[in-house]
């Protein structure tokens, strides 16, 4: 069974959207905050690997790039723990010298406990990331949200 329900972020960076997009699709600026990645950037229909970590042991998933339209939108499907693929679009709005970012995931599946779990879990994620991206892109201030998760 598939839902509607959406898992939702944003806030305002004050850097143009270029900035913003960038530390998303350029491996060595997301690993500052966010996942481990060592590609050479993201590209449509390519997959890019995801880590939790950067050591040889490192947890790794794949992560599909469905749109790119710098720096404007990306778009990506990846599978959850519970074995369904969703989707995430980072949306960045520029006005004034500073860019919105918005993040929303959807296309939930499963029984309607497990849904809302899945999109519970993923706002509070998605949540801490842009707090991170905005801590980053703003004052090179490196918050790594994944590493000190706690569970």
């Amino acid at each position: 069974m598939a839902d509607n329900h959406t898992a939702n972020a944003s806030i305002r960076i004050h850097a143009s959207a270029d900035t913003v997009l960038s530390a998303f699709t350029e491996a060595d600026k997301m690993s500052q905050f966010w996942f481990t990645r060592s590609d050479n950037g993201m590209e449509v229909g390519k997959t890019v690997a995801f880590q939790l970590g950067s050591g040889e042991d490192a947890f790794s998933f794949d992560v599909l790039v469905k749109e790119l339209d710098f720096p404007d939108k990306l778009v990506i499907e990846w599978q959850g723990p519970d074995g369904y693929y969703t989707q995430v679009s980072w949306t960045c709005t520029e006005t004034n010298g500073s860019t919105v970012l918005s993040i929303e995931e959807s296309g939930f599946a499963g029984d309607p406990d497990n849904i809302v779990a899945r999109a519970i879990d993923s706002t509070g994620g998605f949540n801490q990331v842009i707090i991170a991206a905005k801590a980053f892109i703003e004052h090179r201030v490196s918050i790594n949200v994944v590493a000190d998760h706690a569970v």
